[in-house]
């Protein structure tokens, strides 16, 4: 298994955890990031806007029941940026780093990051054989996306235990490191409930 999808620390204040009447705003962006491998190259600019785009589908996906909006503000009230690396600083042996963390305060908001580096390694390390240098592009982008998809739900959710030790095929599973983040389907499992009752759901046109 790889290192834990997040790495959180839950700062816990007093505040009314509720559905609210404006739509929850998540802030995305990505750091200047640099990145090699024989399997791709250098990534060109080109490549991380691929990777920018993929990810917002995804994080747009995971939430698109609920009344969220997504932005690249860096002062939204949930935010995650994604890192070029991140350091676990309770082990200072892992260079890897965690693939996520975050910090909430209940009522307040969030902020986190994602590891791209140790990221996009784990899309070229699990790629069937044989794939074209776009498909692992577009999977670095599902890694990435899916990655803030769960350091989000640990922000809007800082007092419920999401991280799941058994659904590997959740957005709440705790490892980076399986093949499902990067090239299969992933679905909300325990977290769902929770979600329901923290956030306003979407209106959707008859």
């Amino acid at each position: 298994m790889g290192p834990p999808l997040a790495s959180t620390a839950l700062l816990i204040a007093t505040a009314i955890l509720g559905c609210s009447g404006a739509p929850a705003e998540l802030g995305f962006w990505l750091d200047p990031i640099s990145f090699t491998s024989s399997a791709t190259g250098p990534l060109t600019g080109d490549d991380l806007a691929v990777v920018d785009v993929i990810a917002r589908a995804e994080i747009r996906d995971a939430f698109a029941a609920y009344a969220v909006h997504l932005s690249d503000r860096r002062n939204a009230r949930y935010r995650v940026r994604v890192a070029q690396q991140l350091q676990d600083l309770r082990f200072a042996y892992d260079r890897g780093g965690p693939a996520g963390q975050s910090f909430a305060v209940r009522g307040f908001g969030g902020s986190g990051a994602v590891n791209f580096t140790l990221l996009a390694s784990n899309a070229i390390g699990y790629a069937p054989a044989g794939m074209r240098r776009d498909a692992i592009i577009d999977a670095i982008g599902r890694g990435v996306g899916r990655a803030a998809v769960h350091e989000f739900a640990h922000q809007l959710l800082p007092t419920s235990p999401v991280d799941s030790n058994t659904a590997i095929d959740s957005y709440e599973y705790r490892y980076a490191g399986r093949p499902q983040q990067y090239w299969g389907t992933l679905r909300w499992s325990v977290a769902r409930p929770w979600l329901d009752q923290r956030l306003r759901r979407a209106e959707r046109n008859p």
